[in-house]
């Protein structure tokens, strides 16, 4: 072989192409309210199956470490859980899930966001995750409700 074939570069592999639902899930995961996210997670819960409820379960208690006590039946305490690892470290649940879990999970979050203006900037988007230091500021409580205790 050659010198220049050695120089030459190497075509790199095209970037995976992330699936419509996927990318707006992951939308609503980054720029939804933390109240808006786990109705939206309690409403799809609600409707999916048991057997994708306990993929999303054991992704949830092997990725985070916690959770152990919960079943496939606590939907709102589960709901709250995804809330709450999204939003503290973004895709830490959902790029732990089974393609199908991930794909059925986003179906079932974007029918009810569609009745809702939550995705009124995705279009506007650039598909960025944000730091995590932004991201745990989701979760606290505005500063002028600290002030009054609420």
């Amino acid at each position: 072989m050659s010198l220049m074939h050695f120089l030459r570069k190497q075509p790199e592999e095209p970037a995976p192409v992330e699936r419509h639902e996927l990318r707006q899930y992951r939308y609503l995961l980054r720029t939804a309210p933390p109240e808006a996210l786990d109705a939206l997670h309690l409403d799809a819960l609600l409707v999916l199956d048991p057997a994708v409820r306990a993929i999303i379960l054991r992704t949830a208690q092997e990725r985070l470490q916690t959770g152990r006590d919960l079943t496939v039946d606590d939907i709102h305490r589960l709901a709250r859980l995804m809330t709450v690892a999204e939003i503290r470290t973004p895709g830490v649940l959902v790029s732990g899930l089974v393609d199908i879990a991930h794909e059925r999970l986003a179906r079932a979050v974007l029918r009810q966001a569609a009745q809702t203006d939550l995705l009124d900037g995705y279009d506007t988007w650039d598909g960025m995750d944000p730091d995590l230091a932004t991201s745990a500021r989701r979760l606290s409580p505005p500063p002028e409700q600290l002030r009054r205790g609420a």
